[in-house]
């Protein structure tokens, strides 16, 4: 089980596109995919985001970018 498990659809198509501009700098639209290809795409977003904050560069880069960790 993840944490996106327990959200409505329209609510994950939407985290998406907000999570993936602040993470990467462009909204990921995937509207009309699978939930499962959703959940799949927040779960990456996830991963990439606590690799960034596992070493004391990406920290410092996370936080130069405005993230408060």
């Amino acid at each position: 089980m993840t944490r996106w498990d327990s959200y409505e659809y329209d609510e994950l198509v939407n985290n998406l596109s907000d999570y993936s501009k602040d993470v990467m700098g462009f909204r990921t639209r995937m509207y009309g995919e699978s939930r499962e290809a959703v959940i799949k795409e927040l779960i990456s977003l996830d991963t990439y985001m606590e690799k960034m904050k596992s070493t004391p560069e990406g920290r410092e880069q996370l936080t130069e970018e405005g993230w408060v960790l």
